[in-house]
C-alpha cells in the first residue's frame, strides 16, 4: 500500500508510501533546517514536469494497465470517503473536466466542456459566466446544462442537511449559480471575491460536476455513487467494476464528442501492498509505477529494462495529524511539545533517502510546498527543541509517572497511532516518533487497521490520536489548504480536517486570504493563517512529496506530472 490521499476541492489525501528500510539515521538539530543527510541535490523546479510529450497524433492505442492502492466504495468525490487519490484518478478519466493546467499550474479553459469563462464585476459583485459547449453529455443522454451547477453548488456550499461534503471552500463565497441567457449560460455571482473561482466545478481540483439528476438530494448525493458510477461525461466511459478482482475498467467512449483518445481501455488494478507493485510493473503486468518517496522501490525499479524513471515535484506533502478532541491531546501545550520534540528532518531522511537527486527538505508550510512561489518557511517556533518541548510539559503539569508517561487530571499521555496496515512508511514513522515522543514523557500505541479502513472508518471518524498521511493538491494553493485548517462545527461533517480543529482567529485569517484578488496580498495573508496553524499544532507538515513515476518506456504524455493536469485523451504508446 502506498500513501492514502485526500483531496478537497484541491488536496487529497493519501495513505503512506511503501516498503521502506527500517532503520532510522542520524537526524539535524532543528527541523526548519534544509539540510539534510539523507542524499540527493536538489527539489526539481515548480514549473518542470516529466511525461514524455509526444505529438497524440503519432501514437497507438491498446490498453493501459495502472495500478492504484485501494478498491473505492464511494465514487462521489465530493463526499469525504471518496476524497481520495485513487478515486479521483479513476474519475478523472470519466467526468467533466472545465479547465486544463499546464506544467506552471496555469489554467485555460477546456474546449470539450466550456466554450468560454469570463470573470467580471456586476453591481459590486464578482461574477463569473461560463459558456458550455452545448455538444457536452452525460452518458445517459442528459445534456450538461446549468442545472448541473446548481446541484453541484447546492450540495457543495455546505448549508443543506445530510450532504456529506469533503470541502465548501469556494462555493460557500457563492451568493447565487442562475440559468443565464440559455440552458448552457452559467452565472455564478459570489457574496465575496473568491480568487480561486477557475478551481470550482473542476474535477482536477478533487470536487468536480456531477449530473443534477444523481446529486440534487441528500440521499442521491451520498449513495447514488456508492459502489457504482451510474452517470459518466469523459473521453472513457465505465465497462465495468470488479469488486472480487479490485479492478475498475474503463473504455473510450463511442458517445464522446471531443478528440477521439488514443487509448482503447485503461484498467486500474487495485493491489494494496507498493512492493506486489513494484513487482507487477518488473513483470510488465503494469504499465506505470507511481514509486512515490520509497527508496526500496526506486532501487527495485530503477534498472528495469524498457522503462523510465520520471520525476517532478508538485504540490504534495506529507505530515502527522493530531486529533484536538482526543482527551491526551485536547491541551494545546502537548500538541506543541509533540510539534518540538519529533525529529522531522530525521523523518524526511529516512523516507526520501536514495531517490536519485531528491533531497530530503523539512515542510514548514501547509499552504506552499518547497518549490512553489508564496513559500515561507514558518517553522521558527515549532523547531525541534525536546528540551524546551519537556520544560513546557512540566509547566503546563503534565507529571511524569513511575513508568515515565505523564499524566494530569486523570489523563495519561498514551497515544494511538492509527496506521494502515502494509504500509511499512507509516509504521517506521511511527518508530520515530515513539522514540522521540518517549524522551518528552508521551507514551505511543502503533495500531494498525484494515487499509480500506483507515479513513472511512478511523480519521474520518475521529477515531483516533495521532497518524501520518499525504495530501495531494492542485495549483490553487491557498483553496486547496483551506479545508485542511478550517475550524469544525459538525463531527459528522469534518471538510477534510479530521482533526476536528475549531479556531476562529484562523478562519478569520483564510477568509482574508480565500477574498484576495491581489496574488500578493493573498500569499501574505495565507501565510498569516499558516503561521496560526503552526501555533495551533495540530497538523505538523513533514515535507513535499516527491512525484516519481517508473513507465513502459513507450508509454507517452504520463509520468510525473507536477502542477499539469492529466489529458487522458493524449495518452498513448509511441511504438
Amino acid at each position: 500500500m502506498r500513501s492514502i490521499t485526500k483531496k478537497s476541492p484541491a488536496i487529497l489525501a493519501v495513505l503512506a508510501t511503501a516498503a521502506l528500510a527500517a532503520s532510522a539515521c542520524s537526524s539535524s538539530k532543528s527541523s526548519s533546517s534544509s539540510s539534510s543527510s539523507g542524499g540527493g541535490k536538489s527539489i526539481p523546479v515548480a514549473t518542470a514536469n516529466d511525461i514524455n510529450a509526444k505529438d497524440a497524433s503519432t501514437l497507438k492505442g491498446g490498453t493501459l494497465t495502472l495500478a492504484i492502492d485501494q478498491y473505492s466504495s464511494q465514487w462521489n468525490g465530493m463526499t469525504n470517503n471518496g476524497n481520495e487519490l485513487d478515486t479521483q484518478r479513476v474519475l478523472s478519466t470519466m467526468m467533466p473536466q472545465l479547465f486544463h493546467f499546464d506544467a506552471t499550474g496555469k489554467a485555460t479553459p477546456n474546449p470539450d466542456y466550456l466554450v468560454s469563462a469570463d470573470e467580471s464585476t456586476v453591481n459590486g459583485k464578482q461574477t463569473v459566466s461560463y459558456k458550455l459547449n452545448p455538444k457536452a453529455k452525460w452518458s445517459d443522454g442528459t445534456p450538461i446544462t446549468y442545472k448541473d451547477f446548481v446541484a453541484t453548488w447546492k450540495g457543495e456550499e455546505g448549508s443543506a442537511q445530510g450532504f456529506d461534503v469533503a470541502s465548501s471552500t469556494g462555493y460557500d463565497q457563492m451568493a447565487s449559480v442562475e440559468r443565464g441567457s440559455d440552458d448552457f449560460s452559467v452565472v455564478v455571482t459570489y457574496k465575496t471575491p473568491f480568487s480561486d473561482w477557475k478551481s470550482m466545478f473542476d474535477q482536477f481540483d478533487g470536487a468536480g460536476l456531477y449530473p443534477a439528476s444523481k446529486i440534487s438530494t441528500a440521499d442521491g448525493w451520498n449513495k447514488s455513487y456508492m459502489n457504482a458510477i451510474p452517470v459518466t461525461a469523459g473521453p472513457f466511459k465505465l465497462q465495468g467494476m470488479d469488486p472480487t478482482n479490485k479492478t475498475v475498467t474503463v473504455v473510450a467512449d463511442p458517445n464522446w464528442w471531443g478528440t477521439k483518445p488514443v487509448l482503447d481501455k485503461i484498467v486500474f488494478r487495485a493491489i494494496e501492498d507498493t512492493s506486489a507493485q513494484a513487482d507487477a510493473y518488473n513483470n510488465h503486468e503494469i504499465d506505470a509505477f507511481e514509486v512515490g518517496p520509497q527508496s526500496a522501490l526506486y532501487a527495485k525499479i530503477k534498472d528495469t529494462t524498457d522503462s523510465t524513471v520520471h520525476y517532478a515535484g508538485g504540490p504534495d506533502w506529507r505530515h502527522i495529524s493530531m486529533n484536538t478532541q482526543s482527551p491526551a491531546l485536547k491541551d494545546d501545550a502537548v500538541r506543541k511539545a509533540i510539534y518540538q520534540a519529533v525529529d522531522r528532518q530525521q523523518i524526511a531522511d529516512v523516507d526520501l533517502k536514495n531517490l536519485g537527486t531528491w533531497k530530503p527538505t523539512v515542510l514548514n508550510n501547509r499552504f506552499f510546498v518547497n518549490n512553489q512561489a508564496g513559500y515561507q518557511d514558518n517553522g521558527a517556533d515549532v523547531a525541534f527543541n525536546p528540551t524546551a518541548a519537556n520544560a513546557a510539559l512540566d509547566a503546563a503539569g503534565w507529571v511524569k509517572g513511575g513508568d515515565g508517561i505523564r499524566a494530569k487530571g486523570g489523563v495519561k499521555l498514551n497515544l494511538k497511532w492509527i496506521e494502515p496496515q502494509g504500509v511499512k512508511t507509516t509504521s517506521n514513522e511511527a518508530q520515530m516518533v515513539k522514540a522521540d515522543l518517549a524522551k518528552i514523557g508521551i507514551g505511543l500505541v502503533e495500531t494498525p487497521v484494515n487499509s480500506d479502513d483507515f479513513f472511512d472508518k478511523y480519521i474520518n471518524t475521529g477515531n483516533f490520536d495521532i497518524t501520518a498521511f499525504a495530501y495531494t493538491g492542485n495549483p490553487f494553493p491557498i483553496s486547496s489548504g483551506a479545508p485542511q485548517i478550517q475550524s469544525v462545527t459538525d463531527p459528522k461533517n469534518i471538510h477534510n480536517n479530521p482533526r476536528l480543529d475549531n479556531n476562529p482567529a484562523i478562519d478569520q485569517a483564510l477568509t482574508k486570504a480565500l477574498e484576495d484578488t491581489d496574488p500578493t496580498q493573498a500569499i501574505a495573508d495565507a501565510n498569516a493563517a499558516d503561521k496560526l496553524a503552526t501555533d495551533q499544532a495540530s497538523l505538523i507538515p513533514l515535507y513535499q512529496r516527491p512525484q516519481i513515476w517508473a513507465t513502459k518506456a513507450t508509454l507517452a504524455n504520463f509520468g510525473a506530472f507536477g502542477f499539469q493536469d492529466y489529458d487522458w485523451t493524449k495518452v498513448g504508446f509511441s511504438s
